[in-house]
């Protein structure tokens, strides 16, 4: 699109001059991120202050230029790359570390901070920030958010969404917004995660920091095959051993680093694993002895330990340096993030080697195998259109493999334009739309990172909904029937946070099942309804335990109150039921999802008000953990965001609209 000669004068007396771009070399240089995508800008401004966010985005919301945040462009998905033209936003120079509180164990930060520059300036602290993407020293921690980013340690710590307490946002009309986690409602930080820029410009984050840990221990672990390497996760969590860090490689992935970065891998094996304990060292000590016993089990050629500070950052040294390494070997390197239930591991990889070898492609593997997201990294030469065309719809293919064995199309690499299209492979017409309806609440005018995520005229290509039960199918036909009559209800468990008398209330309290308890990936489904007291029982019973207490209310009240916003972390797949009467659907099995917004956190502490959740997929424990604290009930106050996506999803306002003052 040609940018209106006044539209640039407004943005040049806003950000200054010599920080908007419009000449050839400049648009040649913001026209591709780490993906394949090629798309020209039609400006660059370069944003040197957050207050210039602001008004920025309103000059390009008056004249609907669509625009596109960037910072260090690591991503490997086409998600920094301007396909409508409109401006590039380059954040790069918002890189200040404003303020560190070790007292209370967090950091402001701005978005274009690199992550590595934060960990260093907590080490002499004593402190830590837990997300560790492999490209910490390139990427920045408002990418990191955008993109849900993780890397080695999220098995144990969590991705960058469960560390972002508080964050600065700027909404595509320039409304700026400040969500936070004790504002109460749903969890806009979750919401964020992943978001890709696309509802909005992320311009402060407050992030959590936690201490060092005194004692780490690092192994590593070779074997004689990639299934007998797998299989030692799987056998390890099933023991209720959570290392800091489980990361695999195959024998590609190997020898291409140890030619590279020479970290003392073996090049006999055909796979190893990098373990990592951290803790106390009567803790340590002990769960080393499992996990060598468990690693022998599954035919360990080797393990060795790290016996020094320096060996132990040598194998990591080399972990990161693997894009490096394959990059050596071809002119391209396509990078997959595929993530499938942890038990579904070992038929995925096989999936995924047979259509590598299939295809007569070259490909290393490398995963967070804790996590279930692995890698595969495709070299090839992207001057070759056949090769290109030809590796390109392997991806596909192994992707849509992800999808077969309950997984997602990404773990934390987003979708952006290039994983686009098999969204609608993962996703069902009511989850898509869903999504859509998101982004037309908060950008209605498609100008925030347009094009990405949400598949194109996917109607007729999304994957078929399942059928829903009788229950669930009386229960959408009662809302169906509120929503003709025009008469309002107020979803309810067992009602003992809302404590409501009125009438007009509609209860989950048949939705009453535990579904399964899965003791190989270990994660529990349940129906809403579920006494929170009958849940935990059952649980104790099959002894596993979740971090839920064992107290009045059911499933679907913990989750939806507010009262328990810690047990969020937990929640890992969600079932709803809209106020149009359709079911979506989000997550699983999964330890990660970076495919498409945050379902499970939107309707979080949303207290009934954007539809009803009747099941969710969460973690338990081989071991007994501290339940989540339980908060009084309080109905949250609105922000613009919530006000904005209720409208949207229940323009009728079937399940009653919030009381109390907007609090933006």
């Amino acid at each position: 699109m040609k940018i209106p000669p006044t539209a640039l004068k407004r943005l040049r007396h806003i950000a200054g001059a010599e920080n908007v771009l419009t000449d050839e070399l400049s648009l040649s240089l913001y026209a591709y991120d780490c993906s394949l995508s090629r798309t020209r800008p039609d400006a660059v401004i370069h944003i040197t202050r957050e207050e210039m966010v602001s008004p920025v985005l309103k000059t390009l919301y008056q004249y609907k230029i669509p625009f596109v945040p960037r910072a260090s462009a690591t991503n490997h998905a086409g998600s920094c790359t301007a396909l409508n033209g409109g401006v590039i936003l380059n954040l790069t120079a918002l890189k200040h570390i404003l303020q560190i509180n070790t007292r209370e164990g967090w950091a402001w930060v701005q978005p274009g901070v690199i992550t590595g520059d934060l960990q260093d300036r907590l080490a002499p602290l004593g402190y830590f920030y837990a997300p560790d993407p492999a490209s910490e020293r390139v990427c920045t921690v408002g990418g990191n958010l955008a993109q849900n980013a993780s890397g080695a340690r999220c098995m144990k710590y969590g991705g960058t969404i469960d560390h972002v307490l508080a964050a600065e946002v700027v909404l595509a009309d320039g409304t700026p917004v400040s969500v936070s986690r004790r504002q109460g409602g749903p969890d806009w930080i979750g919401l964020l995660a992943g978001s890709e820029g696309t509802l909005g410009v992320i311009t402060r984050l407050q992030v959590r920091i936690l201490p060092a840990a005194k004692h780490i221990k690092t192994f590593l672990v070779t074997f004689p095959s990639l299934a007998d390497s797998v299989q030692t996760v799987s056998d390890l969590v099933a023991r209720g051993i959570i290392p800091r860090c489980v990361e695999a490689m195959d024998q590609i992935t190997t020898r291409a680093v140890e030619e590279f970065a020479h970290a003392g891998y073996p090049l006999d094996a055909q796979a190893l694993l990098i373990l990592e304990l951290d803790g106390k060292p009567a803790q340590i000590e002990k769960e080393e002895k499992e996990l060598e016993e468990i690693c022998l089990k599954n035919k360990a050629q080797h393990f060795i330990p790290a016996r020094t500070e320096a060996e132990r950052q040598k194998l990591w040294f080399g972990r990161r340096a693997a894009y490096a390494a394959m990059a050596r070997l071809a002119p391209n390197v396509m990078v997959g993030d595929g993530t499938v239930p942890r038990s579904e591991l070992p038929r995925a990889l096989k999936k995924v080697r047979q259509i590598l070898d299939d295809n007569h492609i070259v490909a290393s593997l490398l995963f967070h195998a804790g996590d279930g997201n692995f890698h595969p990294q495709i070299v090839f030469d992207e001057r070759n259109k056949p090769e290109t065309v030809h590796v390109t719809r392997a991806l596909k293919e192994i992707l849509q493999a992800c999808v077969d064995c309950g997984g997602t199309v990404s773990g934390e690499h987003g979708v952006g334009v290039e994983k686009r299209a098999v969204m609608a492979y993962q996703y069902d017409k009511p989850t898509l739309d869903l999504f859509r309806q998101i982004k037309q609440a908060l950008d209605p005018r498609q100008l925030a990172n347009p094009l990405k995520l949400i598949p194109v005229n996917y109607a007729e290509k999304a994957r078929p909904a399942a059928a829903p039960d009788a229950r669930m199918a009386a229960l959408a036909s009662a809302v169906l029937r509120r929503k003709e009559a025009q008469a309002p209800c107020i979803p309810i468990g067992q009602n003992t946070r809302l404590q409501t008398t009125a009438q007009n209330t509609l209860s989950t309290q048949t939705l009453a099942r535990v579904i399964e308890i899965d003791k190989t990936n270990y994660t529990a489904t349940a129906e809403a309804g579920v006494p929170l007291a009958a849940l935990v029982q059952t649980l104790q019973q099959e002894q596993v335990f979740c971090a839920l207490p064992a107290g009045k209310g059911s499933l679907g009240g913990a989750f939806c109150s507010g009262c328990m916003p810690d047990f969020y972390s937990h929640v890992l797949g969600l079932e709803a039921l809209l106020p149009d009467g359709s079911f979506v659907r989000y997550g699983g099995k999964l330890m990660k999802n970076a495919a498409g917004y945050h379902l499970t956190r939107l309707f979080a502490g949303s207290q009934g008000t954007l539809g009803i959740v009747t099941r969710l997929t969460f973690k338990i424990f081989a071991q007994p953990v501290a339940s989540v604290p339980v908060l009084p009930f309080v109905q949250a106050p609105a922000n613009a965001l919530w006000r904005a996506i209720k409208k949207q999803l229940d323009p009728n306002d079937l399940f009653p609209a919030l009381k109390g003052e907007e609090n933006d």
